[in-house]
């Protein structure tokens, strides 16, 4: 469980039956076990876990899906029918074991490997860091009707409301919770837009901060363990919340090192929330429990 980068694993880039990303690859001996990481409302490749999924045997798949040349440019409308090709893309490697699949996101991304998860048997696990257990809409600031973020068989999915109004726009940095859990309140929107986690082929582990500022990751995250637990999903599922942490929770490589940042698309500064010494400890503490987690997923 080394938090040490292996600075020999190998970076192969991937731009294959429209995919885009870069595959770690472990120094150890092959077939490897593969994780799929995913970012959040920032477009490219979520690299820091990749890598130091590499570092300790397993691969990832480190792939971009929307703001990157061959992919579409906002995050709004995002077919999943794209993450299954990457899914038959890991199956046809030699390196990597086709029965070992799973899948790994932060923020929007931890919203999104549910959802993937829920709709693709073959991941047999699934992380999310400041995850949600609701699908939320397309990315945008600027109107209280935003496109729908994902779409599948030719359908755009449901999201749950985004309310504007108790968000204080002129503060700097920019504290979003309070929109989100106002949009709670519509709870027939909510309901509707509720990710059926009960369909994971595997178990689930979700980590968040307890002062997240961005959105209420511990609350949209305890909505996804409420329905495994009134589903009695019969695989493990665990949440750990860190109280004084943040958002900004990943792994060790990489760890935050302010409690706010300028979002690279909306070119506004966010606050994050909770304190870079308490973020910077969950990461660190979270890490142990995902590479067990996963080599538990791997191993089963």
């Amino acid at each position: 469980m080394s938090a040490v980068v292996d600075w020999s694993v190998k970076p192969i880039p991937v731009r294959d039956d429209g995919l885009v990303g870069t595959l770690f690859l472990p120094s150890t001996p092959p077939p490897h076990p593969v994780v799929i990481t995913l970012g959040g409302s920032s477009p490219g490749v979520f690299t820091p876990p990749a890598i130091m999924f590499a570092s300790n045997g397993i691969a990832a798949l480190a792939l971009a899906y929307f703001g990157v040349e061959g992919l579409p440019r906002p995050l709004a409308h995002i077919p999943l029918e794209y993450f299954g090709r990457a899914i038959r893309w890991c199956e046809s490697r030699r390196e990597l074991r086709s029965n070992a699949i799973a899948v790994a996101g932060g923020s929007r991304g931890g919203e999104l490997a549910l959802v993937l998860a829920a709709t693709f048997p073959e991941f047999v696990g699934v992380v999310g860091w400041s995850a949600s257990g609701l699908l939320y809409g397309a990315l945008d600031t600027k109107t209280s009707s935003p496109l729908p973020a994902w779409c599948y068989a030719g359908r755009d999915l449901p999201f749950a409301p985004f309310d504007r109004a108790p968000v204080d726009w002129n503060q700097r940095p920019i504290r979003l919770t309070a929109g989100f859990l106002a949009g709670l309140s519509d709870k027939e929107a909510a309901k509707a837009a509720e990710i059926p986690v009960e369909r994971i082929n595997g178990p689930v582990l979700l980590i968040s901060g307890a002062d997240d500022q961005v959105w209420p990751s511990r609350i949209l995250s305890e909505i996804a363990m409420q329905r495994l637990r009134s589903h009695n999903h019969r695989f493990r599922f665990e949440h750990l919340c860190y109280e004084d942490a943040g958002h900004s929770i990943g792994t060790p490589f990489g760890a935050p090192t302010s409690t706010h940042f300028v979002h690279p698309v909306l070119g506004l500064d966010f606050e994050m929330g909770g304190t870079v010494e308490a973020s910077r400890r969950a990461s660190a503490d979270s890490w142990q429990h995902v590479i067990a987690f996963f080599r538990e997923c791997f191993e089963s």
